[in-house]
C-alpha cells in the first residue's frame, strides 16, 4: 500500500511550519530592516500622510455617494483631481513599497528553501514530520537526489507553476496514479513509503 495524500501533506506541514517560523522571526528581527532601501521608513511616513490627506479630501464625496445624493459617475468626477494628485505625489513611495515586497517575498522563499533543503540533507530525508507520521523516503537518498527532489522539483516547480497549479499536479498524481508518485519522485527515482516497509516499485 502506497502512502496517501493526507499523510504526505501532513508530514510537509509539520516540517514546514517550524522552518517558516524561523524565517519569519529572522525577518522581523533584522532581515526586514536590511532589505529596506535608504530612507524607506521616511518614505512610508510621508506616504501615510499623503494617504490620510487623500481620504480626508474625498470623505465628503464618499458620504454623498453612500447617501445616494450623487451617482457613481459624479463621485468619480469629483474625486478625480484628488486621486491624480495623490498618485503623482506617491509615485516614489509606491515604487519603494513594491520593491520591498518583492525583496521580502524572495527572502522568504529562498531562505525557506535553503533551510528546508539543508534540514533534509542532514537527516537524509528522514525529517521529523515524516517520522511522526511513520513514513520515509525510499530509493537512493543523498544530497543530489534531495536537491533534485526537494528544491528543483518541489519548491522551484511550485514557484514557476504559481504554486496552485504545481501543487494541483502533485495532488492529482498522488490521488490518481497507481504508485502515487509525483513528478519529483519519478525524476529523482525516489518514493514515499511507510517506515520499515519496502515495496516492489
Amino acid at each position: 500500500m502506497s502512502v496517501g495524500l493526507f499523510r504526505r501533506i501532513g508530514s510537509f506541514v509539520l516540517d514546514a511550519l517550524p522552518i517558516f517560523l524561523l524565517v519569519s522571526i529572522a525577518f522581523s528581527t533584522f532581515v526586514g530592516d536590511l532589505l529596506k532601501a535608504d530612507g524607506y521608513d521616511e518614505l512610508m511616513a510621508e506616504y501615510q500622510t499623503y494617504n490620510e490627506q487623500y481620504y480626508t479630501a474625498i470623505e465628503p464625496y464618499q458620504e454623498q455617494l453612500d447617501n445616494n445624493e450623487i451617482t457613481e459617475n459624479e463621485y468619480l468626477a469629483l474625486v478625480e483631481d484628488d486621486y491624480n494628485t495623490f498618485v503623482n505625489n506617491t509615485t516614489e513611495h509606491r515604487e519603494a513599497i513594491t520593491m520591498y515586497f518583492i525583496k521580502s517575498t524572495a527572502y522568504h522563499f529562498f531562505a525557506f528553501t535553503l533551510i528546508y533543503y539543508i534540514y533534509n540533507v542532514i537527516l537524509h530525508g528522514r525529517t521529523y514530520g515524516r517520522r511522526l507520521l511513520n513514513i520515509e523516503l525510499g530509493g537512493r537518498i543523498n544530497w543530489w537526489t534531495l536537491l533534485i527532489r526537494e528544491v528543483f522539483y518541489k519548491m522551484f516547480f511550485w514557484l514557476i507553476t504559481l504554486f496552485i497549479l504545481g501543487i494541483g499536479i502533485d495532488v492529482a498524481a498522488i490521488l490518481f496514479s497507481r504508485r502515487k508518485r509525483t513528478l519529483r519522485d519519478i525524476v529523482s527515482n525516489t518514493y514515499v513509503k511507510f517506515e520499515g516497509v519496502d515495496y516492489p516499485f
